[in-house]
């Protein structure tokens, strides 16, 4: 850890008594403020410092940060040196009486120490045949879960590469399904192949699983209501903000060019104007006198 950076002393004020130079009145009534306000903390008083032979200003609040810093570092490395000096008495309290080393750690060593000269001397007293017998019956006992332990995993590892094979054949299907559906103008988007994932799962046991080609439409269907649903509610200018001026220009966009195809399109050809007839049959209507002297005046 390097030393506090030493501070150069303020030079000291003027002695009290030394009558102070009289102001300028000029400078006196200038309302620009050429200095910078001093704070009551004192935190802008600067100080002269060497940092590595260099002359360097530090602020009041500078200089006290790193000594906060410095007092932090302090008590961290005092710590580590505690625990390192305990960790040295353990170890060597290990290396010169190994009993009490574990009897203070908490290990039970006459027990320990029972059981081990018991097996010992059963070893000692067996027939070496037995020995044999027993040491046979532990490596095949360690062979056996050594097998069956390759054997699960073989067994985790083909069913993981068929999840994997069925989800790339899924994820293809959906791709294909969605490049060929050019009139509906989705793109192949992450979302979009994960609603339509989820339409295939969403489905009844009872009937034939959705493919990628029949999810495609509901996923679609479902989007476009839940769009149509959220943008119906809301205002124009809430609309182009949810919606992104990106897609507010496409829209835009979109229009614009319908309009110009409107305008631009040819009239009627006269050959398909149908002409007007003069000699066709014209119906003739009745006049309320004569409506009234055929029905209401019949009437008895």
């Amino acid at each position: 850890m390097a030393d506090m950076p030493s501070v150069a002393p303020a030079a000291a004020p003027a002695a009290a008594s030394k009558a102070p130079a009289p102001a300028d009145p000029k400078a006196a009534a200038s309302p620009k403020g050429d200095k910078a306000p001093v704070s009551q903390n004192g935190d802008n008083d600067s100080w002269e410092v060497q940092i590595d032979g260099k002359p360097v200003k530090k602020s009041r609040k500078e200089i006290l940060e790193a000594y906060q810093l410095r007092e932090l570092s302090d008590k961290k490395r005092s710590e580590a040196d505690k625990t390192l000096q305990e960790y040295n008495k353990l170890f060597q309290t290990f290396k010169q009486d190994p009993v009490k080393f574990m009897k203070a750690t908490g290990v039970d060593f006459e027990g320990l120490a029972t059981q081990y000269l018991a097996k010992k001397a059963e070893d000692a007293m067996a027939d070496p045949k037995d020995l044999e017998l027993r040491k046979a019956k532990q490596e095949a006992e360690l062979y056996k879960k050594y097998v069956e332990e390759q054997k699960a995993a073989q067994e985790s590892a083909k069913k993981a590469a068929e999840v994997a094979a069925v989800r790339e054949s899924i994820h293809k299907d959906i791709i294909q399904a969605i490049e060929e559906s050019k009139d509906l103008g989705l793109p192949v988007d992450e979302e979009l192949v994960i609603a339509i994932a989820q339409k295939m799962m969403l489905q009844d046991m009872k009937q034939k699983p959705l493919n990628a080609k029949e999810a495609l439409p509901k996923a679609y269907a479902s989007t476009q209501k839940w769009l149509q649903g959220m943008a119906s509610k809301m205002e124009g200018e809430h609309l182009v903000k949810w919606l992104g001026s990106d897609v507010a220009n496409k829209i835009r966009k979109y229009d614009l060019a319908q309009l110009k195809a409107r305008r631009a399109a040819p009239a009627a050809p006269q050959s398909l104007v149908q002409p007007k007839k003069d000699n066709a049959p014209q119906k003739q209507y009745k006049t309320w006198s004569q409506f009234k002297a055929e029905k209401l005046d019949t009437i008895k």
